[in-house]
């Protein structure tokens, strides 16, 4: 299919799949004509019947299997918990398909690096969907840095919000908490700001009073080869859900500053503020051109989409030096590390494996997961 649309089939009716797939593909017709959503399942066929009526999809599938054993579906677009992400994402692989999955893309850094095995050994595309580093606003920021327009990179601040996840949800995001609901974000945006892959400095935890092991706040401190630092801090407190997502990036001659580039309502600004210290010290104001239907959601599908059609173009699918596109799951596995890093520091435990994916990804070496 390096040519024709691809069939994307949805695995999971969540909450949050019209805004990550199907309003971006409604709005662009230019993404409309690169790929076609096949079908939904769900764990009912009350459910699939009802989320697929509403969003007018072709197909309801009553499970998960079945979507898998369709033939007219090339690729998933993996929504499932986290605490199952993994499992599914490595029978989709299994069954053949290409898998787009909703970040983080498993629960710990050892089923990253599984995953990542089964997509290689599969020789299928698996992308984790870290929106925002897709965004041109983000992008652009890099290629300032790059550029030198701030000198040497010094720090990166980010500050993520409730309002930053697509639910703004307190009660949803408890389940999760902030470092795997917000926090997996803002790891993969300073580490694609950075270009560098960071250590753990030092990082604190405030935990729920009705479930001491899930953190209402984190705030961690990381350290790049280069000497910059970075600084995240991530809440799913109620009180902050009409905050809005910061990042300030700070170098030897000046900073620069985007706010607001994504909400979890979709609402974005294209805006970045350069203050330069040199000379006048004067501030500038840079705007991306990108209309407004073209969210943050809509670069991520195109960005999945690119990168399938042009491997299977090359006939050179699934494997590590095969991705241009976007970074292929090496880059999640690096991810998840770092968050695993991350809640050691910040004295808790990194989320176990709870649900075990088949065999033989089952194991690392000797290592049961």
């Amino acid at each position: 299919m390096a040519d024709k649309k691809l069939r994307l089939g949805i695995l999971g009716a969540a909450r949050n799949v019209p805004f990550t797939v199907l309003k971006p593909i409604q709005a662009n017709p230019d993404l409309a004509a690169r790929v076609h959503v096949t079908g939904v399942a769900s764990m009912t066929q009350a459910e699939a019947e009802q989320f697929a009526k509403t969003w007018k999809l072709p197909k309801a599938y009553a499970s998960f299997y079945a979507l898998l054993a369709d033939p007219e579906v090339d690729a998933v677009y993996n929504v499932l918990p986290w605490s199952v992400r993994c499992q599914w994402t490595i029978k989709a692989l299994l069954a053949g398909k290409h898998v787009l999955s909703e970040t983080p893309m498993t629960s710990n850094a050892l089923e990253a690096m599984v995953a990542q095995r089964a997509a290689e050994d599969q020789r299928r595309v698996f992308l984790e969907g870290t929106h925002p580093t897709c965004h041109p606003v983000t992008k652009r920021v890099r290629q300032m840095i790059l550029e030198g327009k701030i000198g040497a990179l010094e720090h990166i601040d980010l500050d993520l919000p409730i309002g930053h996840s697509l639910e703004g949800d307190f009660a949803v995001c408890t389940k999760s908490g902030s470092l795997m609901s917000l926090g997996c974000h803002g790891i993969a945006i300073v580490r694609f700001l950075a270009g560098e892959e960071p250590l753990v400095v030092n990082a604190f935890a405030q935990r729920l009073k009705t479930d001491p092991e899930v953190d209402e706040k984190i705030n961690c401190n990381l350290k790049f080869p280069s000497g910059a630092g970075a600084h995240i801090a991530c809440s799913i407190a109620s009180a902050g859900k009409e905050n809005p997502t910061t990042f300030t990036i700070s170098g030897s001659h000046g900073t620069i500053r985007v706010t607001e580039w994504f909400t979890g309502s979709t609402r974005g600004s294209n805006v970045i503020e350069l203050q330069a210290f040199e000379e006048s010290g004067e501030r500038f104001v840079e705007r991306i051109d990108n209309a407004p239907s073209r969210n943050t959601f809509y670069f991520q599908l195109m960005t999945f989409v690119d990168e399938v059609q042009n491997q299977e173009r090359l006939k050179s699918v699934g494997l590590p030096w095969s991705y241009t596109k976007g970074k292929g799951p090496h880059d999640g596995v690096r991810s998840m590390a770092v968050i695993d890093a991350v809640y050691r520091a910040a004295g808790m435990k990194p989320r176990a494996t709870t649900n075990v994916p088949p065999a033989p990804y089952n194991s690392i070496g000797l290592s049961k997961l």
